[in-house]
């Protein structure tokens, strides 16, 4: 998971923070814009599992960078750390070794260019599947931006569109809300755009094909919460059996269903999306009739 949780260090993030971890079962965890030391979360993180950690702390108040995991399921060499990036190859047991970038993009231009200057270099020399993924705070043109307000930032997006081509990268997509910010503003106030996302190099997408980016709903803070399944929702999160018990079966639909080579369902268990209902009425069908 990848998070602009802006803040980390009182008991609001502490209690959504280990719904989070409750739910998903998470191994690798990066924090952005912490705004504490890490000394002062460090028992909190040890105590749910995660006792292996590299962190750039904030400067004063400003920024932070936290990459945190549960050394019994995975292991992290760090490669890179600084107040942008914190880039590390992961590796566990039967799989192919590949590269993190937890990428937390300033807010100022300047820096936020020297990022991708310094992205493009590695690219020159990166001979394993990488994956970078985080607050870019940037978006890709006036489809990822939702406000009454017009945008001026239309340079600002090519050259960003530009970047990602340079580095040889393709934009996962994502299942859930499709802005991951807003500016919390009422009304024709209100701002939403999508800064965190996640990107990859074409060895990567062959090595995780089903690979899903899923983003939560906004609850602590005013960014999305990021979560990558490397073999898709389904399987990591929700297991076939665990879908057909939180769902409830209306047995004269189940009865036409079967039928007509369909069936209909009514979920009752609303963490789901619409697009996750979806995928996963697919699945259930091809698991009744055998992939058919």
């Amino acid at each position: 998971m990848l998070w602009n949780c802006r803040e980390a260090g009182n008991k609001i993030f502490c209690r959504n923070f280990k719904e989070i971890i409750r739910t998903h079962r998470l191994d690798v965890v990066a924090l952005f814009e912490t705004k504490v030391l890490f000394s002062s979360m460090g028992l909190f993180f040890n105590n749910l599992g995660y006792t292996a950690s590299t962190v750039v702390d904030p400067v004063g108040r400003v920024g932070g960078i936290w990459l945190i995991w549960n050394p019994t399921q995975v292991s992290v060499n760090v490669i890179v750390a600084n107040q942008q990036v914190i880039q590390a190859t992961i590796q566990r047991k039967d799989y192919e070794d590949w590269v993190l970038a937890a990428v937390y993009a300033s807010p100022n231009l300047i820096l936020r260019q020297a990022l991708w200057e310094d992205l493009e270099d590695t690219t020159k020399s990166m001979s394993k599947p990488w994956l970078i993924a985080g607050d870019f705070n940037e978006i890709g043109g006036q489809h990822e931006r939702r406000s009454f307000s017009q945008s001026t930032h239309q340079n600002r997006s090519r050259n960003f569109n530009e970047s990602i081509n340079k580095c040889g990268l393709m934009d996962l997509g994502c299942i859930g809300p499709k802005f991951t910010w807003t500016n919390n503003r009422k009304g024709m106030a209100n701002t939403m755009e999508r800064l965190d996302r996640a990107l990859c190099n074409e060895d990567w997408r062959t090595m995780y094909p089903q690979g899903i980016i899923r983003n939560l709903p906004r609850t602590y803070s005013d960014h999305s919460p990021l979560i990558i399944y490397t073999e898709g929702f389904l399987y990591t999160s929700i297991k076939l059996s665990k879908v057909i018990r939180l769902c409830t079966f209306h047995t004269q639909d189940l009865q036409v269903g079967l039928s007509s080579r369909r069936v209909h369902f009514v979920w009752s268990f609303s963490a789901l999306s619409q697009e996750e209902i979806e995928y996963a009425n697919t699945k259930i069908e091809n698991w009744l009739f055998g992939g058919a």
